[in-house]
């Protein structure tokens, strides 16, 4: 998985429970971590949300001196605002199962360059006629 999305993520949600007014935690948290992530880059069940989200977020005209996030965050009703933030985390939720998942995945895989016990048992039984404990044997008794 992406370090620099989980970075971005969990920097969004730090801002979101820091201090002050809720929008404007919003606004941090989108304005500094999220505003230019790519919606493919996010778990597939939340990526129609963020596109939701970030419309929402570029809706608003801003004023001389503002910028476009806040003034569209401003607009926002508490409710929305609270969607918006619960959305962050969710997603970040989503991406921590996901790279959790892929760790797994990755632990659990066989090593590269090994085959299967039952393959190499097959190979060798041919050649073996006794099993493959008389070949095991020999190989000591070599040693």
């Amino acid at each position: 998985m992406n370090a620099q999305l989980t970075r971005k993520l969990e920097g969004a949600v730090t801002r979101l429970t820091g201090h002050g007014a809720l929008k404007d935690r919003l606004a941090l948290a989108y304005g500094e971590c999220l505003e230019h992530l790519d919606e493919h880059d996010l778990p597939e069940d939340a990526q129609d949300d963020f596109v939701e989200m970030t419309q929402a977020m570029h809706r608003a005209r801003a004023l001389p001196g503002d910028n476009i996030v806040r003034a569209s965050i401003r607009k926002l009703s508490h409710d929305d605002a609270q969607r918006y933030a619960t959305l962050i985390v969710r997603i970040y939720g989503l991406h921590m199962a996901d790279m959790a998942t892929t760790t797994a995945a990755a632990r659990s895989a066989p090593a590269r360059n090994t085959a299967p016990l039952a393959t190499l048992l097959a190979l060798e039984t041919p050649a073996l006629g006794g099993g493959s404990r008389g070949k095991i044997a020999g190989r000591s008794q070599r040693v």
